[in-house]
């Protein structure tokens, strides 16, 4: 895996849309794994659409993580 060259915020701020196009993906952020920076994907369950979600992005390791169906608050 190659070395970022931008800062995390700026390499998700970019890459978001692209990744928020994808069925079944809910959001995205920021998160740590073995002390380093990663690009977490959250998803509702795993589909066969989720294999477009690259394994990185600029350097940066993608944890894709299922949190189930994202509903409003009181509903």
């Amino acid at each position: 895996m190659r070395v970022p060259d931008r800062p995390i915020e700026k390499v998700l701020e970019d890459h978001t849309p692209e990744l928020m196009a994808i069925p079944g993906v809910e959001g995205t952020g920021q998160g740590e794994s073995g002390g380093r920076a990663v690009i977490v994907v959250y998803v509702s369950r795993r589909t066969p659409e989720l294999e477009r979600v690259p394994d990185s992005i600029e350097g940066f390791a993608v944890d894709v993580r299922v949190i189930g169906d994202v509903r409003p608050l009181g509903r």
